[in-house]
């Protein structure tokens, strides 16, 4: 894991508003630099995409480079059909079918590099939680978080049934369903989110999400 620098902050001497001023701005610091920590232990990583294109960039400077490199000595390397390449080029007009195939083909490839970075990142497997120490990264797998709040559902009274999504690419809430045995669930429902939410609060979360609880019940 990284490791953040904390600088300490003393107080003025001076006004206890002042030194309380200090207090406050180093504990936002604080929580400032653990969040990014955080962000930066469990974010997901796209390093396969990166080390494609990485790879065929090296390997086509590589080729390059020696190409000029022993032509410039005198004994080109000829790794590659350059001369009968720039003679079929000299003969080739812009409209030309087969280079309108290859411009079509260029165009394709780099949107298709470009496209995974334009794209949401999947969700991570763990989500960031509070620490005491801001230079350590702490976190609960989503597994482990959609589990505990299912159990604080199911001790709600009346609740039989419970199943919870965490939010998606697009949406950082809770999504609680919840199935009751009354015919009349009178404020269950609030019961529900107020178990969801204090569970939250227990497990201390880096974000804590809002939540949203759909409840069924007996209608017969």
């Amino acid at each position: 894991m990284g490791d953040t620098l904390i600088k300490s902050v003393r107080p003025v001497v001076g006004a206890a508003g002042d030194a309380e001023d200090n207090v406050t701005t180093a504990e936002a610091q604080a929580v400032r630099r653990a969040r990014r920590l955080a962000a930066r232990e469990f974010r997901v990583s796209r390093a396969p995409f990166a080390l494609v294109a990485a790879l065929v960039l090296f390997g086509c400077g590589t080729i390059a480079a020696i190409e000029v490199v022993s032509a410039l000595l005198g004994a080109p390397a000829r790794l590659v059909p350059a001369d009968r390449w720039a003679a079929g080029l000299r003969g080739t007009a812009w409209q030309d079918g087969p280079v309108r195939a290859v411009a079509v083909a260029l165009v394709a490839l780099g949107a298709a590099m470009a496209l995974p970075s334009l794209l949401p990142r999947r969700l991570p497997r763990v989500m960031p939680m509070r620490a005491a120490d801001p230079r350590v990264a702490a976190g609960v797998s989503r597994q482990a978080v959609r589990r505990s709040l299912a159990a604080a559902t199911l001790a709600v009274p009346g609740i039989v049934r419970a199943r919870v999504r965490m939010g998606g690419r697009f949406s950082g809430r809770v999504s609680v369903r919840a199935t009751t045995r009354y015919r009349n669930p009178a404020n269950i429902t609030d019961l529900v989110e107020a178990a969801v939410t204090a569970r939250l609060g227990e497990l201390d979360l880096m974000d804590g999400p809002p939540v949203r609880v759909r409840l069924r019940w007996r209608k017969d």
